[in-house]
């Protein structure tokens, strides 16, 4: 495998970290309007690059009714995600740990289909969970109260798993390219419907923070996401799903660089590296 392949890899983990960092200027926004900016942004981008492609620009018929489903998941798993942030606003932490959990539901569903499973991705798996939980230990919360925001944040992880199920399946017959953009324009679709229920005002909001979703629909959705859906094809659905574990470490050191007062604790220092190591060890499993 080449050396760009692991460099997209790299990058992606990146590209995804900058998220967090970009919310906290759109904390007055609803997270619903803030996930279907993201990815009306992405879908719209990759809609007009792929017309200068002379690559195929649509799916199967088959795999146009899977991405459907994937675009569903992932437009569910955007607003479960922040549903269980606003349900417990003070314990971020505990949605950041059971949101991201999707690697093992893959593993599981990878299991289940009767895949073989290399033993670096076990043992990597568990080290990263390790590496994750240790960053936020003494900030988790096992209060009762929180039980339906940890279930929602859950439920994230599960459609984010099933995401990367269907993502392996599509990829072996059509491009990312072509897969994102569907994807991210059934994502779309799904957020507006869920906007529509909740009777969220997708508009509210000014030009200042367009420059901001505008940042989110290219830099962790495209940059991010996209890279993650191309990947398949070279890594298990599991490896790439383990990759967004490495953003509450990557996000804490793009903040204490970038800005003033952040500090990074021993824990987060300790779990993030324990929580790289694990991803080195996961990404030695090879697709096939």
């Amino acid at each position: 495998m080449s050396l760009g392949i692991y460099f997209l890899l790299i990058c992606s983990m990146f590209a995804v970290s900058t998220s967090p960092l970009i919310a906290r200027y759109l904390s007055h926004l609803d997270p619903i309007s803030i996930s279907f900016w993201r990815m009306f942004i992405g879908a719209t981008i990759l809609h007009f690059y792929s017309l200068s492609s002379k690559k195929n620009k649509y799916l199967s018929k088959q795999n146009n009714i899977k991405t459907i489903y994937a675009g569903i998941l992932l437009g569910l798993h955007f607003a479960l995600f922040y549903g269980a942030i606003s349900i417990m606003p003070n314990n971020i932490v505990n949605a950041t740990v059971f949101g991201t959990l999707a690697p093992l539901f893959a593993l599981i569903v990878e299991i289940y289909f009767g895949r073989k499973i290399h033993q670096n991705l076990i043992i990597g798996l568990v080290i990263v969970l390790i590496g994750s939980f240790t960053m936020f230990i003494f900030d988790f919360s096992f209060d009762s109260n929180l039980t339906k925001g940890n279930i929602l944040a859950i439920l994230c992880s599960i459609c984010f798993a099933f995401v990367f199920i269907f993502s392996d399946q599509i990829r072996k017959n059509d491009s990312s390219l072509v897969f994102s953009k569907f994807l991210f324009t059934y994502a779309t679709c799904t957020l507006f419907i869920i906007a529509i229920i909740f009777k969220v005002n997708l508009f509210y909001f000014s030009l200042y923070d367009f420059w901001f979703l505008l940042f989110l629909g290219i830099v962790p959705t495209i940059i991010g996401h996209s890279v993650f859906y191309y990947l398949v094809k070279y890594f298990r659905p599991t490896v790439v799903a383990s990759i967004p574990l490495g953003e509450p470490f990557i996000a804490s050191l793009i903040a204490y660089f970038v800005f003033p007062g952040q500090m990074l604790n021993q824990y987060i220092i300790i779990g993030g590296s324990i929580t790289i190591l694990g991803l080195f060890i996961i990404i030695q499993s090879k697709k096939k």
